[in-house]
């Protein structure tokens, strides 16, 4: 009798795992890989420049994507900051230029 009630509970715990986990691994990161981002340009708020070369963004209102500079001469602090509204042109998931709306 204990043995069923036993492994009974042992179903219910391994099936809410099932259910569950998957969940919380789409929640541990909703960021989204610039590579699978075609070629193009695209408009982006800025939710923070994180170094000269790297800022994360928002896109299409709730995708969030870290990217990173093409090359050296496009840069990122001295030109926008957090907030700021602007269009990304991405080759290969990295930023190729951009303007501030």
């Amino acid at each position: 009798m204990k043995t069923k009630i036993l492994v009974r509970s042992l179903c219910a715990a391994a099936a809410a795992l099932v259910v569950f986990a998957p969940l919380q691994a789409a929640c541990a990161d909703d960021s989204i890989d610039p590579a699978l981002i075609p070629d193009g340009s695209y408009p982006a708020h800025v939710d923070k420049v994180i170094n000269a070369q790297h800022i994360a963004v928002t896109m299409q209102g709730t995708l969030k994507v870290f990217l990173a500079s093409g090359s050296a001469n496009v840069t990122f602090t001295d030109k926008i900051k957090a907030n700021d509204d602007i269009v990304v042109t991405l080759t290969n998931g990295k930023v190729t230029a951009y303007t501030k709306k």
